[in-house]
């Protein structure tokens, strides 16, 4: 069982996960949006290039918002960590967030349902627990 902050403003319920950085061989914060309504994680294109990661010949994939339609790369992850937890070869999508966006990253249900989780908005904690296959 894991427990981890999270910070709730502007209607969205923001926590810290760990990327890891392909240049630097080490995982680096980023601030992102759990999203049970997401069915894949998004992450800023910007960020992951800035972590090494390569979009040549990556051809783009529509996917749904809850907005629009948009176009995005699917990159895989080498590393994710949320809380204790370290997930490999994740596979998330690369996007260009508009530059109001609260969030450079939505954390989605490819990630999410494999946890078992509680929310305590009472005291600012999620609580992870990882499903085992």
């Amino acid at each position: 069982m894991n427990k981890i902050k999270f910070d709730y403003t502007s209607n969205l319920m923001m926590l810290n996960v760990y990327l890891w950085n392909i240049r630097m061989s080490k995982f680096e914060n980023m601030l992102i949006t759990y999203d049970t309504g997401a069915s894949n994680t998004v992450i800023s294109k910007d960020i992951l290039f800035l972590l090494g990661y390569d979009f040549e010949g990556v051809e783009k994939t529509r996917i749904i918002t809850a907005s629009s339609v948009e176009y995005v790369e699917p990159i895989i992850l080498k590393k994710f960590k949320i809380g204790n937890y370290i997930l490999e070869d994740v596979q998330v999508y690369a996007h260009t967030f508009p530059e109001a966006s609260f969030s450079l990253g939505v954390l989605g249900l490819n990630i999410i349902r494999q946890f078992d989780t509680s929310i305590l908005f009472s005291k600012g904690e999620l609580i992870l627990s990882k499903i085992e296959d």
